[in-house]
């Protein structure tokens, strides 16, 4: 149940009507009718108010009952969805399911200190039917509605006598309030068979306000694992993900994990999506109406990857608690799905989560009609046809980050915004270009930036747009620029930071590996050479790491944003693996600008009041 903060926009019913029918539709309409038809998305649950009794005698604390802990998400000014599962050896098919939520003391009680027996403690019934073999025993409880604006609350379920472990959730501020502060702890890519999650553990520490994970929750592969007791075996015997079953059992795995339990148990997620939840480097094919990819065997096969897309979302949404707008009776084609939308933190700052994977555009073809990996340049990439986000989610986009009365605008987005292109990395003559991420849709960059730039024009001052970005496995703090193309708009040219817009800030991998390993630069090629190598040839990235994993935190306040990066030892399944600050910048209010931080911990965590002198414009060397 959408409120106002997380409404769309207006529409423009003929403007998306003629779009569809530019891009084929016709024959798209159907395939999304096919994708939807078996109930592709569960449907939150709405609770029972309920007054104890029996339902909530609690016997015992078991993680064996709920082998998948807790998690929240979907925050709203009243409330959030709440999850859990139940163990398929412990389902009674007439046993109620019950909830208790509670006032957390302070922002920073532990989870054990919840005091379910408090006068203020609300409990509410969920009906035995709501918890089925159907959807994988997982349920999803919207507490929309329920609970105060901008308060940390505990809550767990409770099953015939047994209590889940205690989860902690936020609501937002309502949109008038005037916040001091907003910590994110942001996250990305968390392949299970590359490492252990020990990132996660930290981030469970963090005094964050919310954990904001920008895509590749999981991935399809199954495997033997780089690491002991990493190791994934799919239903299907195959390695990669061919059936709901598989889909299932790679969320079981993957929510498994006692390290990623506690960040979940701790803080409540906003999330998107970006390939890897469903098949990597995934488009939309506009001609024949299906969803496609060259890294799937089912990848040209339209009927196949429909089915695909019903089974890894409805497992998505069985295990995640997505606030998503699901209607398979709309009319329209991209209506019956949708998981972009917004997040207001009072007049402090503003989140637009977009959704990039379900509307692109094929990505450009390189000079062997392949769409997949890094190519050399291509004519395709700036064709106007082609989107990323299509018509209407672009023009939400737009007019959301214009209008927003918010001081910061922070894009939610799940690949490289800014353009990265390098040469000769070790190798003479070789040439990395992502046709995966924006520089595959150049055309519909520059029109985004260009609105936003006029925007800023039109008040005279800096829109304060902050994009959070994952997918690369690489930390990077850079400008987002009207023009990447024209010698003249670089740095250090002068004049040239009158074509920035906004700010980006990358996540790494917190278990994947980085995207060093996984290049073909040659292994003895040194880290510092490396990035000095993407920085001298891509002027507006600022800080370029290929070779960690981990993740960041970025703190909002009216003065300033600050960005954090660690590193986390992802080789250590322990709580306490080894963890390091890398890099701070901070990003004044007012001012597209990034100063660089360096010193202690202590140094970084006073940065939002700090004034700019303080802090020092990053020097390139």
């Amino acid at each position: 149940m959408p409120t106002d903060t997380t409404e769309r926009g207006e529409e423009s019913t003929a403007t998306r009507r003629a779009v569809l029918q530019a891009a084929g539709a016709g024959s798209a309409v159907g395939a999304m009718a096919t994708l939807f038809s078996t109930g592709a998305a569960a449907t939150d649950v709405d609770p029972e108010a309920a007054s104890g009794g029996e339902l909530f005698d609690v016997d015992r604390t078991s993680r064996a009952v709920f082998p998948q802990s807790v998690a929240s998400g979907g925050p709203t000014p009243a409330g959030a969805i709440v999850w859990t599962r139940v163990a398929e050896a412990a389902y009674e098919p007439d046993v109620d399911v019950g909830l208790q939520v509670t006032p957390a003391p302070d922002r920073s009680a532990p989870n054990e200190a919840a005091d379910f027996s408090a006068a203020d403690t609300q409990q509410f019934r969920v009906p035995a039917a709501e918890l089925t073999p159907d959807d994988d025993y997982t349920l999803s409880v919207d507490l929309d509605g329920e609970l105060e604006a901008d308060r940390f609350y505990f809550y767990r379920f409770v099953y015939d006598g047994d209590a889940s472990p205690v989860g902690r959730l936020r609501t937002l501020p309502e949109p008038d309030a005037d916040p001091d502060r907003l910590t994110l702890a942001c996250a990305s890519c968390n392949r299970y068979e590359q490492g252990y999650y020990g990132a996660f553990a930290h981030m469970a520490r963090e005094d964050a306000d919310y954990i904001v994970h920008l895509g590749d929750f999981l991935y399809e592969y199954g495997g033997s694992g780089d690491f002991p007791g990493r190791g994934i075996q799919l239903p299907s015997g195959k390695g990669v993900a061919h059936t709901l079953e598989d889909f299932r059992h790679l969320h079981q795995t993957y929510r498994g994990d006692g390290l990623m339990q506690a960040a979940l148990e701790r803080h409540t997620f906003i999330m998107t999506w970006d390939d890897h939840e469903i098949v990597n480097n995934r488009w939309w094919n506009y001609e024949e109406g299906y969803p496609n990819t060259a890294s799937h065997p089912y990848g040209d096969q339209p009927k196949k990857m429909r089915r695909l897309y019903v089974e890894g979302i409805k497992a998505l949404v069985e295990y995640l608690p997505f606030r998503v707008d699901y209607d398979p009776d709309a009319e329209e084609l991209f209506d019956r799905f949708q998981l972009y939308r917004k997040f207001r933190f009072g007049g402090l700052a503003e989140i637009l989560m977009t959704d990039e994977r379900l509307y692109r555009s094929p990505p450009p073809e390189d000079e062997f009609g392949q769409r997949d990996g890094a190519v050399p340049p291509s004519r395709e990439a700036d064709d106007p046809d082609r989107t990323m986000l299509g018509a209407e989610q672009r023009e939400w986009f737009i007019d959301s980050a214009t209008s927003s009365p918010a001081t910061w605008k922070v894009w939610g987005n799940s690949v490289l915004n800014a353009a990265l292109k390098t040469t000769n990395l070790g190798e003479q003559g070789s040439f990395y270009l992502n046709y995966d991420a924006w520089d595959g849709y150049e055309h519909e960059r520059q029109l985004i930036m260009g609105e936003l730039k006029r925007e800023a024009r039109s008040r005279g001052q800096a829109l304060n747009l902050v994009t959070l970005t994952g997918d690369m496995h690489a930390y990077v703090a850079g400008y987002l620029k009207t023009d990447y193309k024209e010698p003249e708009q670089q740095e250090p040219f002068p004049g040239a930071e009158e074509s920035r817009v906004g700010v980006e800030f990358m996540s790494p991998g917190i278990s994947s590996n980085s995207l060093g390993e996984a290049s073909p630069t040659p292994p003895e090629l040194e880290e510092p050479a490396v990035e000095a190598a993407v920085e001298s040839q891509n002027p507006h990235i600022e800080w370029f790491n290929w070779s960690r994993s981990g993740y960041t935190t970025v703190e909002f306040t009216d003065n300033a944003a600050v960005y954090t990066a660690y590193e986390v030892d992802r080789s250590v399944n322990r709580a306490d693996a080894p963890k390091r600050l890398l890099r701070a910048y901070r990003v004044p209010e007012g001012e597209v600008e990034l100063q660089e931080f360096s010193g202690s911990q202590t140094d970084v965590t006073s940065a939002t009041s700090a004034t700019d002198a303080d802090a020092t414009e990053v020097d390139d060397d």
